[in-house]
């Protein structure tokens, strides 16, 4: 047999990595980590935050959660050890790059865009949650052309804080006055996009509430890992807002 015959053999036997195998197979999948199962060609699939199922020999995509025998959702297992793995990336010198609102016991880490919908009505609720501290990073996507300068309005404001009320609510809709200046935010949206690609997110809204990831306007979920608040009544004036838990504590 020559070398070449024997390099071609060598070749054949050769497995394709799992991982280039299924880039080939799903092109248009935004794939950031395979790792295999206990089943034979299938895969745990991390792809834009979301995870999913492969079976290499057939070609198929499962999207839902996997469950054990005994009962364990083996999905939501990988969801919080990869959320875990992401967030260990985020340290206290990106935090203070951050828009950071309120001081509550819960830490919310938030990656929004000021035109998205969905990013808006969590805005709203969020305002309803003294327990929480919010650190905000922007991710402006494409399909909204003001995000960006809105992003950017905020992050060069005096009181970002105050500037994220303001376009959250929508004041800065369509106010071209405002929106057609340029702001120095002093290279923080470039910041904020760094420590968003870093975490591997691609859409908003996305939350990590306590260390646990949360995609999307998922109220029930939010409320799952730190229960709901019913703001305190009888509060004296002047006083800090607060859940209903905490102001009997007081």
């Amino acid at each position: 047999m020559t070398s070449a015959a024997v390099a071609a053999s060598k070749d054949a036997g050769r497995e394709e990595n799992p991982e280039a195998a299924i880039r080939k197979l799903f092109p248009r999948l935004p794939v950031s980590s395979v790792k295999k199962t206990d089943i034979d060609g299938f895969y745990e699939v991390v792809a834009d935050g979301n995870v999913i199922y492969v079976h290499l020999k057939t070609g198929h995509l499962f999207v839902g959660d996997l469950y054990a025998r005994d009962g364990k959702n083996l999905t939501a297992e990988a969801r919080n050890r990869f959320a875990a793995e992401r967030l260990s990336v985020l340290t206290e010198a990106d935090k203070e790059k951050a828009v950071k609102v309120g001081n509550g016991k819960h830490v919310v880490i938030e990656i929004t865009d000021p035109d998205c919908p969905f990013c808006r009505k969590m805005h709203e609720y969020w305002a309803k949650r003294p327990d929480v501290t919010r650190y905000v990073f922007f991710l402006p996507l494409s399909i909204h052309p003001d995000a960006e300068k809105k992003a950017r309005y905020i992050l060069a404001a005096e009181n970002k804080e105050l500037a994220l009320w303001e376009a959250y609510s929508g004041e800065l809709d369509n106010n071209r006055e405002k929106l057609s200046k340029s702001y120095d935010d002093k290279g923080l949206l470039a910041a904020h996009r760094a420590v968003v690609t870093k975490l591997g997110v691609q859409s908003t809204p996305v939350f990590w509430v306590d260390g646990k990831y949360v995609s999307g306007a998922n109220i029930p979920l939010v409320e799952s890992i730190i229960g709901k608040c019913k703001l305190a009544e009888g509060t004296k004036p002047g006083a800090a807002a607060a859940c209903e838990d905490e102001g009997q504590k007081k």
